[in-house]
């Protein structure tokens, strides 16, 4: 079965988006700086009410990707509250220069386990995609979302082939960006995916 994931901006599309038949929810605010991490009470609430999986973006601020000991600490928390408050799973993404930062990202798995675990676009920014899909397998991240490092995923689709291909069934690549309604079916079987996300998913 193919996974729709609805990326949301706050509670009221979250709630839409199931009506709407997405399977899971990328929980969000601020989606004019392409996401950063929602309230407590609106995790709590989204948690509470709705009945697919919910996945908190794990994100202090809008920009690059490279964090400093304070931001890297207030994402840890973040983390840790999204545990306590029974989320699905968190979303994160941390780089140093055009790698991954593998000594936060390892924090960050550690704090968030057993809730799933996706690397956000940040991956888009790495040079060394096949490295990296390594690292994140061995680190124990569950999936890679990605538009294959171009503009969207519809442009990237050779891209994201070989990069699923080249994951197989160690770690979920997972095309976003520019994906809806009409476009989802053919990314899905281009790609080889099962799973896809966006704000116009469903």
């Amino acid at each position: 079965m193919n996974i729709y994931e609805a990326c949301v901006g706050n509670y009221n599309e979250a709630v839409r988006a199931e009506a709407l038949g997405a399977n899971r929810i990328e929980l969000c605010d601020n989606l004019l700086e392409d996401g950063t991490t929602p309230s407590f009470g609106t995790i709590k609430k989204a948690v509470e009410k709705l009945n697919i999986p919910v996945m908190v973006i794990i994100r202090p601020r809008g920009g690059n990707f490279e964090y400093s000991e304070d931001e890297a600490d207030i994402m840890i928390q973040d983390i840790k509250l999204c545990k306590d408050l029974g989320a699905y799973g968190v979303v994160i993404g941390a780089l140093k220069g055009n790698t991954i930062d593998l000594d936060l990202t390892r924090k960050m798995v550690e704090a968030a386990k057993p809730m799933k675990i996706t690397f956000h676009m940040a991956f888009d920014s790495i040079d060394d995609k096949k490295s990296a899909i390594d690292d994140l397998v061995k680190l124990g991240v569950d999936r890679i979302l990605t538009k294959g490092g171009c503009e969207n995923a519809l442009e990237g689709k050779d891209k994201l082939k070989e990069l699923v291909d080249y994951a197989e069934d160690r770690i979920i690549i997972m095309p976003g960006k520019g994906v809806n309604r009409d476009n989802r079916e053919y990314i899905l079987e281009y790609t080889g995916s099962k799973e896809i996300h966006g704000t116009k998913v469903v």
